[in-house]
């Protein structure tokens, strides 16, 4: 399979995934309102919660793993990779599940959730966590590290559309449950059976495609096993306090702002995050065709997938967060049935914020993609940090808008120290950077971002103030798109699929 056509099929399957997220999160809250007490709907938005945290140091080993498998690229590595993580992701697994089985042993639930969760719902959350634990032990904790080592050999797209068919059965499972009368642990079980449904299906076609590449297995290694897994505690660590930025301003918003602020907040945010669903669909496909260039010495073919993520930035996320911010008021009133008014100035640093963290997005690749650890947890750290005390100086006298600044100068932050350390790690790879690509985006973001705040303070001219700063982000994505070496843009114009002429496949399957 071709190039382009791994890349629009991860796209599609991307987008397919991010879409039906948002359709089920809409359609649950009134289906579970309808059925369940409020009380019953907290506790299963606690559980995902818990959940979440539950399987961070899982998820950091897969992941670890998963940048390793794409680093190295070999079958050798792969298979002698996976078979050393076995033991340790059993282990992992185990000790989730065993936590969970202790929690009503020991009676630990009241010490650590009486103070809001009711006591008649306290079986409820004890046995839901020590469903979801077995499942994640018996589907998860070894299956998510099989999909991850099968990336490098070109299937991501097909990986997605498990994750898309696993998304749509489990939550379809969980809201049967709900409309015919289940509680919560009913509603647990119900989507815990069909993960270990779904799960079946994709380990059986898993280990067919692992056939098929002839990867083989090895005799586990435990010396490097326990390497991996003690070396991927800093990717734990990461994505805890990338949790904490993300949820963490909530906690600071509702007792410097109040509760109705942040509610305000959250729906603006929530608005705003619309057009980074389109950075991820692109950014997951992108991924390990740049980390498969950089792997063997492509400089050129390297470059142009970088350079391309932020012509995709310029070309389209600019523009459509422009038009977002020319919408914003009426759509927000709309959706938000009256009950909030949207905050110009707020709204355009979240724009803002999303159009940094696009440009941030091929440099924070390279550096994860070589499990370069260090500068993630400084970036993340840093963002937390800068957030925090932002928050804390600036919500009491700007309001909102303070914390929209916050978070934008953490995501300036985080960028700077991601650019440096991609350029470090290029030139440790015998590559460069595209600096004249760079150049020229910088300059349409920065045109985009002034055009944002112009439509914030001038929302009478908000037309006329787009206008100007589309041009420019354009003119950046032309200038950007030309920087590239004649022959890349050459290859480039060749391998363009045209949907018109030839039919293209996108299963994810690799040819």
């Amino acid at each position: 399979m071709s190039v382009s056509v791994r890349l629009i099929s991860g796209s599609i399957a991307n987008g397919a995934l991010l879409a039906a997220n948002i359709l089920i999160q809409t359609i649950s809250v009134p289906i579970m309102l309808g059925w369940w007490s409020a009380q019953q709907f907290g506790l299963w938005v606690l559980l995902q919660t818990l959940y979440s945290l539950s399987v961070v140091f899982d998820l950091g080993h897969q992941n670890y793993l998963g940048y390793e498998f794409q680093r190295l690229g070999t079958r050798d590595a792969v298979r002698r990779d996976f078979a050393s993580s076995i033991p340790a992701a059993i282990l992992l697994g185990t000790i989730l599940l065993c936590f969970w089985i202790a929690v009503p042993a020991f009676r630990w639930a009241d010490a650590l959730f009486g103070d809001f969760v009711p006591a008649e719902l306290m079986d409820d959350l004890s046995g839901s966590m020590i469903a979801y634990a077995l499942a994640w032990l018996v589907t998860s904790s070894v299956g998510g590290i099989l999909g991850r080592a099968l990336i490098p050999f070109g299937y991501y797209a097909r990986m997605a559309w498990w994750r898309f068919a696993l998304l749509v059965c489990v939550n379809l499972a969980a809201l049967a449950a709900v409309v015919s009368g289940g509680d919560v642990l009913d509603a647990v079980i119900a989507s815990s059976v069909a993960n270990v449904v779904v799960n079946i299906a994709i380990h059986l076609d898993c280990f067919r495609l692992w056939r098929c590449e002839e990867i083989g297995f090895a005799v586990p290694d435990l010396r490097r096993g326990w390497s991996n897994l003690t070396r991927s505690l800093f990717v734990s660590l990461r994505e805890l306090l990338a949790i904490g930025n993300q949820q963490g301003i909530r906690l600071l918003i509702a007792p410097l702002a109040g509760v109705s602020l942040l509610g305000a907040f959250t729906a603006t945010r929530t608005l705003s995050n619309i057009a980074m669903q389109g950075i991820n669909a692109l950014a997951g496909p992108v991924e390990p065709e740049l980390l498969r260039y950089l792997r063997e010495g492509k400089s050129e073919p390297a470059e142009a997938a970088v350079t391309l993520s932020w012509i995709f930035v310029l070309g389209v996320i600019g523009p459509a967060c422009l038009l977002l911010q020319w919408a914003a008021p009426g759509l927000f009133l709309w959706w938000t049935r009256g009950n909030f008014h949207l905050d110009p100035l707020l709204f355009g640093s979240l724009c803002t914020c999303i159009i940094v963290y696009g440009f941030a997005q091929p440099l924070a690749s390279i550096v994860r993609g070589n499990n370069i650890l260090l500068p993630q947890i400084v970036a993340n750290g840093v963002s937390l940090l800068i957030t925090a005390i932002g928050c804390y100086l600036t919500l009491t006298s700007w309001g909102l808008p303070g914390a929209g600044f916050s978070l934008l100068a953490a995501e300036i932050a985080s960028f700077l120290i991601y650019a440096g350390a991609a350029c470090a790690a290029l030139r440790k790879l015998r590559s460069r950077p595209p600096i004249h690509a760079f150049t020229a985006s910088v300059g349409g973001g920065l045109s985009v971002i002034a055009g944002l705040f112009a439509m914030a303070v001038w929302p009478q001219s908000a037309g006329w103030s787009s206008l100007p700063a589309m041009l420019g982000s354009l003119l950046a994505a032309w200038m950007a798109y030309r920087s590239l070496p004649a022959n890349m843009r050459v290859i480039l114009q060749r391998r363009l699929p045209t949907l018109s002429r030839k039919r293209v496949v996108l299963t994810g399957d690799r040819l």
